[in-house]
């Protein structure tokens, strides 16, 4: 049995598919292939997960004016017809997608070829990519309970599986990271962390407040590719990384503190390991504007154990950034060195790999008959 796998654009898309991806074989996969953008981040992370990969062109709707809307139906035909292409030479018996403008082609290739499709939503409510895609779909996998008002055809497909996580979150070994950054033990860590891409203006709101955030914290500052700052190379008791693949599960056990944005990833990630955190949500204007209704559930469901900085003027000069992280930081810690268990890291990777291998053999049998 051959299952594909698409979605990507983001950290948060590419890590959920990838932990389906490790269960998969347990189910009955034999073999497993990538469909998503070249030289992108889930090219990256399938090309390091050992998955074969196969390119397809795919462009995003951006929430803002730009010249690249007008060129995006034509890169999305571009890409139909490459994955339809794809799909034919590899022939998967099911296709699970994670979703973003990647898996857009990919989706209606399977479609149109006749794969059963499985779809995860991380979200309250289905990005605009999932919208397109699950009306195609065999499956559609829940991270929280479908919200009253949903489609009847939606609900019909449905069921809640949770939200997978990393694969290996179960495992982390903070001290093998400790000792390889050498951070020295005694003060807290801070972990600081945007997503592959990282975000600048966070950087400049942490890079304003740098010295009072080191006196407090050793702080280890993911800045996103090509974004490292040579001039804070050799400030004491901080780290800057580009980013993090294999490290990131360490990171996490080993932070006491994170400052992060709020996808859904990034939250049930931190509420698994009892992270305290200053969450800042991606603005309306350049999101669909569910990380504010994430970063207010989170907060208002964790009180004394994560603050919200919204990113606009209020950020720029730090000031509130650093303010929250400093208010935490006396605040106790839900965290434990023991980590969480590894069944429940795993449940619901489990659950869609399981709906996706079902819709496999289903789609089998009635190919059969």
């Amino acid at each position: 049995m051959k299952i594909g796998i698409t979605g990507g654009g983001s950290a948060g898309h590419v890590a959920p598919a990838l932990a389906v991806a490790a269960r998969l074989p347990e189910q009955g996969a034999k073999e497993l292939v990538f469909f998503g953008r070249s030289d992108s981040i889930e090219h990256e992370y399938a090309k390091k997960s050992g998955i074969p990969f196969r390119p397809v062109p795919s462009a995003g709707l951006k929430r803002y004016s730009s010249w690249s809307n007008l060129l995006m139906p034509i890169t999305v035909l571009r890409g139909i017809g490459a994955a339809v292409r794809a799909m034919r030479r590899e022939r998967p018996d099911a296709l699970f997608s994670k979703g973003s403008y990647v898996s857009v082609p990919v989706g209606i290739a399977a479609w149109l070829c006749r794969v059963p499709i499985v779809v995860h939503e991380s979200d309250h409510s289905l990005g605009l990519a999932n919208k397109i895609v699950a009306r195609m779909a065999t499956r559609v996998c829940l991270s929280v309970a479908a919200p009253a008002g949903t489609p009847r055809w939606l609900a019909r497909k449905s069921t809640v599986t949770g939200l997978p996580l990393r694969h290996d979150l179960a495992t982390g070994e903070p001290e093998r990271l400790r000792k390889r950054l050498g951070i020295p033990a005694g003060k807290p860590v801070l972990l600081i962390f945007c997503g592959s891409s990282g975000s600048q203006r966070v950087n400049d709101a942490v890079q304003s407040q740098l010295e009072s955030l080191c006196a407090r914290f050793a702080v280890v500052h993911v800045r996103g590719k090509g974004n490292l700052d040579p001039s804070r190379q050799d400030v004491p008791g901080y780290w800057q990384l580009e980013y993090l693949h294999d490290e990131m599960a360490d990171a996490l056990w080993l932070a006491d503190l994170v400052i992060g944005r709020a996808g859904a990833t990034t939250l049930a990630e931190l509420e698994a390991l009892g992270k305290r955190a200053v969450l800042i949500p991606l603005p309306a204007t350049v999101s669909r504007g569910d990380q504010l209704d994430n970063a207010a559930t989170y907060a208002r469901r964790h009180p004394g154990q994560c603050i919200v900085v919204h990113d606009d003027e209020r950020l720029y000069d730090g000031a509130s950034l650093a303010k929250a992280c400093m208010e935490l930081a006396g605040s106790p810690s839900r965290s434990t060195r023991e980590g969480p268990d590894p069944k429940v890291i795993h449940r619901a990777s489990d659950l869609i790999a399981q709906e996706t291998v079902a819709a496999a053999r289903r789609g089998r049998n009635r190919q059969a008959r």
